[in-house]
């Protein structure tokens, strides 16, 4: 059995960490009326593995404070109750404690409580239950509030559950980084001609020289510089100019503009070089977007 009190909190190194994150913190922006939000959460860790599907885990229950203001007893025997259950039925609905409650006193902003607790998982056998729950309510006597006092301003938080899906996913592989992902793009304008302007992330496996192209799909056409590339990883923005045709641009049913970006990785052979493409993404516009007269800015 651990909890912890900290305002900065911590972690350690393990194989994989899921966290489900609480809503976003109270505004403390001057003139903000204070607030105290006690929030409930639970953070899962894959500690270690004994099969594909198997192993120890880690389930952390936390309350904190995303709120400006303190939250305090209002008298000797008022404390907030914070508790991590496991429900392993309908039965019973906020199932057993795993621990003994931690009684709190006051919780600052930023301040946390955690209750950590371990058990052996099978992904095979826990397809429904168990649940954990983390939880936490007034206890003891609540007293008269002082001045200074701020209620709990949000109690939708005050509750986390997850499920025994969310344990699992913790012994799913983690999908493969695609090598080749457009990330933004903005249309740079021009007369009788729109330029696309794509910023494309890269993840290559090889170290030799590579490059990137880019090419536009019938019934349009279009010109674009390759874009050569000597790291392994990392971004780089392509052009793409594309003429407009006014006429087209009032027509409802025009297709979208469709451009394939290409990943190559250079090829030595003996006697001569060549150029093999590992990787494509598509992106579409759609034509009136691109080529009207104020088709210009920032898009994503």
């Amino acid at each position: 059995m651990k909890y912890a009190s900290t305002t900065t909190g911590c972690c350690a190194a393990v194989l994989l960490v899921l966290s489900l994150v609480a809503e976003g913190a109270v505004s403390s922006a001057p003139g903000a009326v204070p607030c105290a939000d006690p929030a409930a959460d639970i953070e899962l860790a894959l500690i270690s593995k004994s099969g594909p599907g198997s192993g120890r885990v880690r389930i952390t229950g936390v309350v904190k404070n995303l709120g400006n203001a303190a939250w305090t007893a209002t008298s000797p025997s008022h404390r907030l109750q914070v508790v991590l259950a496991q429900r392993n039925s309908k039965a019973r609905p906020e199932g057993e404690p795993v621990q003994p409650a931690i009684a709190i006193q006051q919780l600052a902003p930023g301040q946390q409580y955690r209750i950590d607790h371990q058990v052996d998982w099978e992904t095979a056998k826990h397809a429904s239950y168990p649940r954990f729950i983390v939880r936490f309510f007034d206890s003891g006597q609540v007293g008269a509030r002082p001045a200074a006092y701020s209620l709990d301003c949000r109690s939708a938080n005050n509750r986390k559950e997850i499920t025994a899906a969310d344990i699992n996913k913790l012994f799913q592989p983690a999908t493969p980084e695609k090598p080749l992902k457009a990330q933004s793009y903005r249309l740079l304008g021009g007369v009788g001609v729109n330029s696309v302007e794509t910023q494309l992330v890269y993840n290559r496996r090889s170290s030799n020289a590579g490059k990137l192209t880019a090419s536009v799909a019938a019934p349009y056409a279009g010109t674009s510089d390759e874009v050569p590339i000597n790291e392994s990883s990392g971004t780089a923005k392509i052009r793409v100019h594309i003429p407009c045709d006014v006429k087209e641009i009032s027509d409802p049913n025009a297709p979208p503009v469709t451009i394939t970006y290409r990943l190559w990785g250079s090829l030595s052979l003996p006697g001569g070089s060549g150029w093999v493409p590992s990787f494509s993404v598509e992106q579409s516009i759609p034509y009136r977007a691109l080529c009207s007269p104020d088709a210009t800015g920032n898009t994503n």
